[in-house]
C-alpha cells in the first residue's frame, strides 16, 4: 500500500462521507422548520443512546473484520475468508438482536431516568430495530475493506441516508398532527428503513461480486481456525474500538441529560433550555462535525497503512504517512473551524432561519479543529496496534467534558456557551494526549512550518476576505445570498492562496476522483503545482 493509495482509499470513503453529511445536514433545515426546535430537542434526545449502543455493539467490527480478511487475502486463503464472514454474520446477527430488545425494554426507564422527558419513549422505541439490521450490514462493510474494495461501503452509506431522510419527512409530516412527541418518533423511524435499505444493498451486492468471482469459493486452506478461535480474535480486535465508538455517543447522552438542566439552573425554562439544547445539539454540533467527513476517513485508511510499515519495520513510513495525514487535516479543518467562527450569524440564519444558532456555531468553531486531528491521531495510535489509548485519551476529555459542562452553562452570562467550551476544551485534551504519545513513542514530531504555516497563511488571508468583503457587499443583495457570495469567496480565496504558498501537492489532487487527476497536470504544468 504506497501513499497514493492509502490517499485515494481515504478519497473513495470521503466522498461517500461527504455525499451522506450533506444529505445529513440539508434534511436537517427544513426538518427543523417543521417540528420546530422542540421537535428537534426531542429527535436529539433519543438519537445519542441508540448510537451508543450501536457503537458498542458494532463499531469495532468492520475493523476487525477488515484486518482478518485482509490476512486471508494475502494468504489466498478464500475458504478461509468465507467461514470469517459466516462466523461474524452469525455472531453479529446474535449481538444486534440481544441490543435491539435491550434497548426496546429499556426506552421506557432511559426515557424517564436519563432523559427527563417521557415523550423521548416512543422514539427509543422505534430505533431498537435499526440497531438489528446495523449490526448485520457491518459485517458486510468489513468484509469488503478487508478486502481492499471501498466502493460497496461508500455505496451502502449513500442508500442508507437517502431512504433515512425520505422516511424523515414521510413520517415526520404524516405524524406530526399529533404532537411533536409523535413527529420526533416517526422521524427516528428513518433509522430502521435506511439500515435496512443498506443491508439489502450490500447482500445482493456480495452475491452479484461473488458469482463474478468463482475463485473465492475455492484457494488454499491455510488451516482455517475454530469457530471459536475466529469469535475470540474478532471479539479481542473489536472491543477497544468498540469502546471508543462508545465515547462519542456517551457524551452526547451526558449532553442530553445535563445541558438542559443545567441551562434550567441558569434561569431558562424547561421549553426554552429544549430549544437551546436542540440548536447547540442538532444544529450547530452538526455543522461542526462536516470536517470529520474527511477525517474519520483518513483515519480508517491511515490503520492499515500505519501498520504496513510497522510490519516492514519502516519507521520512516510512519513518519511520511502521519505527516501527510495530519497536513490533509489542517489543510482542510482549519478554514471551516475560521468560516463558522465569523460567519456564525449568518450561516445559522442561511440554514435554520435561526441566527440566534450562532452563538452556539462560533464558540464551537474552533472543535472542527481539534476533533479533525483526534480523529487522524486516533486512527495512527491503532495503527500502532495501541487500539485503546485513544479510548483512554477520549474519556479523560469526556471527564473534562462533565465537570466543565456543570459548572459553566449554570453562568447565566454562559449559559449555553458554557457547553460549546466544554467540547472545544475536551476535544483539544484529547489531541493533545494522542499526540504526546506519538511523539514519545516514534520518530514523528508536529511540525509548525509544514503542517500550519501554510494553510495558518491561506486561512488569515481568507478570514480578511471575508471581513471586508462584508462590508463591501452590504446592501448589494438578500442576507441569504450576501452570506452565500461569503462562503464562496472565501473558499476560492483559501484555495489560491493556498496554490500560491505551495500547500497544495499534486497527489492532493490526483486522489480526487473524476477531475483530480487531470486538474493535477493542468496546474503542473502552469508551475502552480509540483
Amino acid at each position: 500500500m504506497n501513499n497514493h493509495n492509502f490517499m485515494r482509499g481515504a478519497a473513495v470513503l470521503a466522498g461517500a462521507g461527504l455525499i451522506t453529511k450533506f444529505i445529513g445536514a440539508l434534511y436537517r433545515i427544513p426538518f427543523a422548520r417543521i417540528v420546530g426546535e422542540e421537535g428537534m430537542g426531542l429527535y436529539q434526545m433519543a438519537y445519542p443512546i441508540y448510537t451508543m449502543i450501536l457503537a458498542l455493539s458494532t463499531a469495532g467490527i468492520p475493523v476487525a473484520i477488515s484486518l482478518l480478511v485482509a490476512e486471508g487475502k494475502a494468504k489466498n486463503d478464500y475458504r478461509g475468508m468465507n467461514k470469517i464472514l459466516q462466523v461474524s454474520l452469525v455472531l453479529m446477527f446474535c449481538l444486534g438482536l440481544g441490543s435491539a430488545w435491550a434497548l426496546y425494554k429499556s426506552a421506557h426507564f432511559l426515557a424517564n431516568n436519563v432523559l427527563y422527558d417521557e415523550r423521548a419513549f416512543y422514539s427509543l422505541v422505534v430505533l431498537a430495530p435499526a440497531i438489528f439490521f446495523a449490526a448485520v450490514t457491518s459485517v458486510f462493510r468489513g468484509y469488503f475493506q478487508g478486502m481492499m474494495i471501498m466502493h460497496p461501503t461508500g455505496m451502502s452509506q449513500v442508500v442508507e441516508q437517502v431512504v433515512r431522510v425520505a422516511t424523515v419527512f414521510i413520517a415526520g409530516l404524516f405524524l406530526l398532527k399529533y404532537g411533536v412527541e409523535f413527529a420526533a418518533a416517526g422521524a427516528t423511524f428513518g433509522a430502521v428503513t435506511g439500515s435496512l435499505a443498506a443491508l439489502i444493498f450490500l447482500a445482493l451486492y456480495y452475491s452479484w461480486w461473488r458469482c463474478r468471482r468463482q475463485l473465492l469459493v475455492g484457494g488454499k486452506s491455510q488451516g482455517s481456525p475454530s469457530i471459536l478461535a475466529i469469535v475470540k480474535r474478532i471479539l479481542v480486535l473489536a472491543i477497544p474500538i468498540s469502546l471508543g465508538g462508545l465515547v462519542m455517543p456517551l457524551m452526547q447522552v451526558i449532553d442530553a441529560a445535563i445541558v438542559p438542566l443545567r441551562l434550567q439552573s441558569a434561569g431558562y425554562d424547561v421549553a426554552a433550555a429544549t430549544a437551546l439544547f436542540g440548536q447547540f445539539s442538532g444544529m450547530a454540533v452538526t455543522l461542526i462535525n462536516l470536517p470529520t467527513i474527511v477525517t474519520i476517513s483518513l483515519a480508517a485508511s491511515l490503520v492499515p497503512a500505519i501498520s504496513d510499515a510497522i510490519a516492514r519495520s519502516n519507521h520512516q513510513l510512519v513518519v511520511v504517512r502521519l505527516n501527510e495525514a495530519i497536513r490533509l487535516t489542517v489543510m482542510l479543518c482549519l478554514p471551516a473551524a475560521a468560516g463558522f467562527f465569523l460567519l456564525a450569524e449568518e450561516i445559522g440564519y442561511l440554514l435554520y432561519g435561526l441566527p440566534e444558532v450562532g452563538l452556539s456555531i462560533r464558540v464551537l468553531a474552533p472543535a472542527a479543529l481539534f476533533l479533525g486531528l483526534h480523529q487522524t491521531t486516533a486512527g495512527a495510535i491503532q495503527g500502532l496496534g495501541k487500539t485503546y489509548l485513544p479510548v483512554k485519551h477520549l474519556v479523560v476529555g469526556a471527564a473534562v467534558k462533565i465537570s466543565l459542562n456543570y459548572f459553566l452553562i449554570a453562568i447565566p452570562s454562559l449559559g449555553i456557551r458554557g457547553a460549546g467550551l466544554a467540547t472545544v476544551i475536551s476535544f483539544f485534551t484529547a489531541f493533545m494526549l494522542n499526540l504526546r504519545y506519538l511523539h514519545r513513542q516514534t520518530p514523528f514530531s508536529f511540525n509548525f512550518t509544514y503542517h500550519l504555516l501554510k494553510p495558518g497563511i491561506a486561512a488569515t488571508i481568507m478570514a480578511i476576505s471575508i471581513i471586508y468583503g462584508s462590508k463591501l457587499i452590504i446592501g448589494l443583495a438578500g442576507s441569504e445570498v450576501r452570506t452565500i457570495i461569503l462562503i464562496a469567496g472565501g473558499i476560492i480565496t483559501y484555495g489560491i492562496v493556498l496554490l500560491l504558498v505551495g500547500g497544495i501537492k499534486k497527489q492532493d489532487l490526483e486522489i480526487i476522483p473524476g477531475a483530480g487527476p487531470g486538474l493535477a497536470k493542468i496546474l503542473t504544468k502552469t508551475g502552480l503545482i509540483r
